[in-house]
This record gives structure tokens, C-alpha cells and sequence, in this order.
């Protein structure tokens, strides 16, 4: 479902819910997620008992976000279900909820987590912002009257759309699309920033203060200082086959690729890579 670092957000076949550490493989369980039923009430007007998620309602997440800190324990996992509900546990919580960070009026499609902050990204590319530093949830309002907007050229094909968020916790927004010219495709990735001074997204060629971006988790980290190679640096996009248009024509025998966001070039490094799941994958010795 989510991963970081070496942390796995896991489901088993039983739908129960927990973190496993690839490496030393330590579990963590999770409590059980409970959603209310299709009818909410009885006839006799008495709320029906919550049920078990099921695999069926693990089948429609949409996304899901993981932060763990190795040395305190702490965690933190959100889960967005059918568009419509996004479920929160942090350590030391005895269960998960819901009715705080509820995002009324629109579905939702992306998540993302950083800094003790979580970011919900909607259908209609309004960013909210809630602050889970304190024992309640506290409510930002940065991008509340700025949604993303991209108008697509006749030429642009829009696959994917993600929410990132950048170590000094801006927020990018990455759309993942094709070019068709003159019956010639082009695999691109558009990186999107909002200048804080006029209030309007401005596409940019950079990330962060050397940082490069893992497009299936939404998170940005350090460039490795060691050439590793394969274009994996500051300023790329790292990227599995899902992430991007599955009719593409590049003649690569990779799971994984290296967007250059400098020249627009990908590399399709064949060892360096290996699949967590078909949206995650991450690069040994780089830490986030």
C-alpha cells in the first residue's frame, strides 16, 4: 500500500493492517480498520455496529502515505478509500480515524506527509493542509483559494497526477503525460510549484535543494552523493512502468526509469532498481 525507507504498509489475506521492515523484518501491527456500513441505521432507528474493512474496500485505495522514524518509533499512515474517505493512525493512537481530516464537497486522489503536516490532494486540484503536530488535527489554509489548474495542449495526454512535497515543505504537483508530434510519442514529466508571491503555478526544472523525486510515493530526497549512475541524480524523476503511458513505444527491458527533468531524457536503468509494488520502487543506499 505505502512504503518508507525500509518499511512496507502491508495488508494480509485476513485484511488486517501492519509495517514490516524488510531489512530486519520487524512487525508492527495496526489496529483493525472499521468503516461504517452501507445502512447506517436499524429500522428500529439504533446506529448499526461498524464492520471490518474488507477486501473489497482495500481493492478501491486509491492512495496511502507512510512515515516512520527509526530511532523513536513514531509513525504515522493515512489511507484514502473509494475517493471519498481518508483514514489516519499515528503511535499511540487506539484506532484509526476519520472525522477530523474529512474533505467535504470532493473526491479525493492523492495523499502525501511531511513535517508533521498532511496534504490531501482532490478531484478538483484543491491542496488541503492539516497540521498533525499537536493531539488534534489543526487545519492550514496555504492553498485554499489556489487550485492547480493545466490547460492540455491538443498534443499533451495527461496519465498520472501526483501531490509531492519538497524537504522545505513547498508543494509540487507532477503530471505524468505523452507528447504526440508528428506521429512520434515523447514520455514527459511536468513538475508544477506555486510562487508564494503572485499566488500562481509556475512550472519548473528543478527540485528542491538537490533533491530528486520517487514519482509513486510523492516524496522528494537528497541525491545520492555517489554517482550511482543511470541519471539517477538531483533534478530526476524516478519513476516505475505503471507511472507512465502503458502504450508507450521505448525500447527498454526495465521495470524502472530515470526522468531527467533538466533535458527532458529518460534513462532505463536495468540494476540499479527493484520493484516494492507496481506503483514503489527505491534505490539502495538512499535513505528518505
Amino acid at each position: 500500500m505505502a512504503s518508507y525507507g525500509s518499511w512496507l504498509l502491508m495488508v494480509d489475506y485476513d485484511c488486517n493492517i501492519h509495517l514490516l521492515n524488510i531489512i530486519t523484518f520487524e512487525r508492527i501491527n495496526l489496529p483493525t480498520l472499521k468503516l461504517k456500513q452501507k445502512l447506517e441505521w436499524k429500522n428500529n432507528g439504533e446506529p448499526l455496529p461498524l464492520r471490518k474493512v474488507s477486501r473489497d474496500d482495500l481493492q478501491w485505495k486509491n492512495a496511502a502515505v507512510l512515515w516512520i522514524d527509526d530511532m523513536s518509533g513514531d509513525y504515522f499512515v493515512a489511507w484514502i478509500s473509494r475517493q471519498t474517505d481518508l483514514f489516519v493512525h499515528k503511535k499511540g493512537d487506539d484506532s484509526w480515524s476519520s472525522a477530523n481530516v474529512k474533505c467535504k464537497g470532493s473526491s479525493l486522489i492523492d495523499v502525501d506527509y511531511r513535517n508533521s503536516k498532511l496534504y490531501v490532494l482532490t478531484a478538483d486540484k484543491y491542496i488541503k493542509i492539516f497540521d498533525f503536530s499537536q493531539e488534534l488535527p489543526r487545519k492550514l489554509y496555504t492553498y485554499k483559494y489556489h487550485p492547480f489548474r493545466f490547460d492540455e495542449k491538443p498534443w499533451e495526454y495527461i496519465w498520472k497526477t501526483r501531490l509531492a512535497v519538497e524537504e522545505s515543505g513547498e508543494v509540487l504537483i507532477v503530471l505524468s503525460l505523452k507528447e504526440v508530434k508528428n506521429d512520434e510519442e515523447k514520455l514527459l514529466f511536468y513538475v508544477f510549484k506555486m510562487n508564494l508571491e503572485s499566488c500562481m503555478w509556475e512550472r519548473v526544472y528543478s527540485i528542491g535543494d538537490n533533491e530528486m523525486l520517487i514519482f509513486g510515493l510523492g516524496v522528494t530526497v537528497k541525491a545520492p552523493v555517489k554517482d550511482l549512475g543511470h541519471g539517477i541524480k538531483s533534478g530526476s524523476i524516478n519513476f516505475v512502468e505503471d507511472d507512465v503511458w502503458p502504450d508507450h513505444v521505448d525500447d527498454h527491458d526495465s521495470v524502472c526509469g530515470v526522468f531527467d527533468l533538466a533535458t527532458s531524457r529518460i534513462e532505463w536503468p536495468k540494476k540499479t532498481c527493484y520493484y516494492i509494488s507496481r506503483t514503489q520502487w527505491y534505490v539502495p543506499g538512499v535513505a528518505y
